[in-house]
């Protein structure tokens, strides 16, 4: 069991923001949480509301703590807490630390907060792999009901989520970012074709007597065509490279600008699908202008002025 929230920590002229958590001992092999130095909290400390904290190697960095932070004192709330234990790093997790953090007893928490009732307390279980998910979802639902008073007409004022339902929430989000990122992906493309095709329709206007000279001197209809075609290919790869360079270079600003989050790259088969998607709308959109310019009559084309 915990509640967390995110609160300024003092130590000395130090000051930092951290995510406090007010919990229990079972919290650390729940969370598997291993101790660098000194301990963690313990039973006694949470029935006595001791004014203890464990800290997150991160926390100790920011406020300029001793290697050995054991019984340094810090504040928070107004009040002060000793340090008890230092917590071995977990690392960086999608961009964010999980070293950043400051564990104090449950009780504790709840007395300096001066808040009996919390909104946000949450329970965190490590079932074996033995262990039917679905019959202590449902127990466990029925625990919480008949502590919670509630009657059969009345929803519950809690959530249950088990891992998989939290990786079906997740799967769900990553669906839905990759169909918007897919429907930006396709007007992209498709604005990009008719640009292609409006700019190969103007160089057709632009280069008709030169197409009919073309013609005049033996240049057959297919001549004129994949001169065209090319012309629209090369122009769709010199954007799919363009673009392929901005999305390179932004995508390691915005992962530098990140803690932790790795640098980006760009996969060899994903520059291969972009540079291919790129040829294939320039030829698909350059068919029209070039089957243009291949049916002009060379006469007509020599006459244009």
């Amino acid at each position: 069991m915990y509640a967390n929230r995110a609160s300024q920590v003092k130590y000395g002229s130090q000051t930092a923001f951290s995510q406090i958590f007010g919990t229990t001992y079972a919290f650390q092999d729940v969370s598997q949480s291993y101790m660098r130095v000194g301990r963690f909290i313990a039973q006694s400390d949470n029935e006595t509301r001791r004014r203890v904290v464990v800290i997150g190697e991160k926390v100790r960095e920011n406020l300029s703590l001793p290697e050995n932070p054991v019984n340094e004192f810090v504040e928070i709330g107004g009040e002060w807490l000793k340090v008890v234990g230092l917590l071995e790093p977990k690392g960086d997790l999608m961009g964010f630390s999980q070293d950043d953090l400051v564990i104090m007893p449950f009780n504790t928490m709840r007395s300096i907060q001066g808040n009996q009732a919390r909104s946000d307390i949450q329970i965190q279980l490590s079932l074996t792999e033995q262990a039917n998910i679905e019959t202590i979802s449902q127990q466990l639902t029925t625990l919480l009901r008949n502590a919670h008073g509630l009657s059969g007409d009345e929803d519950d004022d809690f959530t249950i989520q088990t891992s998989e339902q939290l990786m079906e929430t997740f799967d769900t989000i990553i669906n839905m970012v990759t169909i918007v990122v897919g429907g930006i992906v396709s007007i992209s493309l498709l604005v990009g074709g008719i640009g292609i095709m409006n700019i190969m329709l103007v160089s057709v206007t632009e280069r008709t007597r030169e197409i009919g000279i073309c013609k005049a001197i033996g240049a057959k209809r297919h001549h004129i065509l994949m001169q065209f075609l090319i012309e629209a290919l090369l122009l769709s790869l010199l954007g799919g490279l363009i673009g392929l360079a901005i999305g390179y270079v932004l995508g390691n600003l915005i992962s530098s600008s990140i803690p932790g989050f790795p640098p980006a790259t760009i996969p060899l088969w994903s520059i291969a699908l972009a540079l291919g998607f790129s040829g294939f709308v320039g030829v698909l959109f350059g068919i029209l202008p070039a089957a243009k310019a291949a049916n002009l009559d060379p006469i007509d084309a020599l006459r244009y002025e």
